[in-house]
């Protein structure tokens, strides 16, 4: 049939969102603009899931189609692009998150030469009840203080309800690794969520 676009493996033909980025890779900047349209919602939640700031989420959701654009040619039509520009959010955020980690790394040890200030440790008040926005609070706190591969294991598993194997692909990690520094992560929010739980 005429105007219709294979998959290079399996020789069926092409959902509409592949043709989509078929005409894209040929010029069609309609059709790239229908793919930012469809999914840029979906990019900046995980990016704003991984980074917690709008003005940075925002930058990579831009920088996800730039590159996305850039590199269209290296998507394996027949698959689905969720996935894919997913994976490319997600990268960009471990980025800023890596490299967020160093600037605070280099700032504490010039600002604390001796190491940080250590307030007084208050006391426990019994009849203290927190409330859920108070734990959301210290939950975010616990998480952002994970190790990076750990904190964006469990943001992509807890918060965006990815499965294992989809996580795996995106970090390019086995399923077993995985699950396994997800349960670290978990071990170390539990000791660090002790007081509230």
């Amino acid at each position: 049939m005429e105007g219709l676009a294979y998959s290079q493996s399996r020789h069926e033909p092409l959902g509409p969102e592949n043709e989509l980025v078929v005409r894209a890779r040929a010029g069609d900047t309609d059709a790239f603009a229908e793919i930012v349209r469809s999914y840029q919602t979906r990019v900046y939640a995980v990016a704003m899931r991984m980074t917690r700031r709008h003005d940075v989420a925002d930058d990579i959701a831009q920088d996800t189609f730039v590159r996305a654009y850039r590199h269209l040619g290296r998507f394996e039509l027949g698959r689905p692009l969720g996935p894919w520009l997913t994976k490319i959010a997600v990268n960009l955020s471990i980025n800023y998150l890596n490299a967020s980690a160093r600037r605070e790394e280099t700032c504490d040890a010039e600002a604390f030469p001796d190491g940080p200030f250590e307030p007084e440790p208050r006391e426990p008040d019994a009849f203290e009840q927190l409330r859920s926005l108070e734990f959301a609070e210290a939950l975010e706190r616990a998480v952002a203080s994970l190790p990076v591969e750990q904190q964006c294991i469990f943001r992509l598993k807890v918060v965006e309800g990815m499965r294992y194997e989809e996580i795996a692909t995106i970090l390019n990690l086995s399923a077993g690794t995985v699950m396994s520094r997800l349960s670290r992560a978990r071990a170390k929010l539990k000791v660090l969520l002790k007081e509230h739980l």
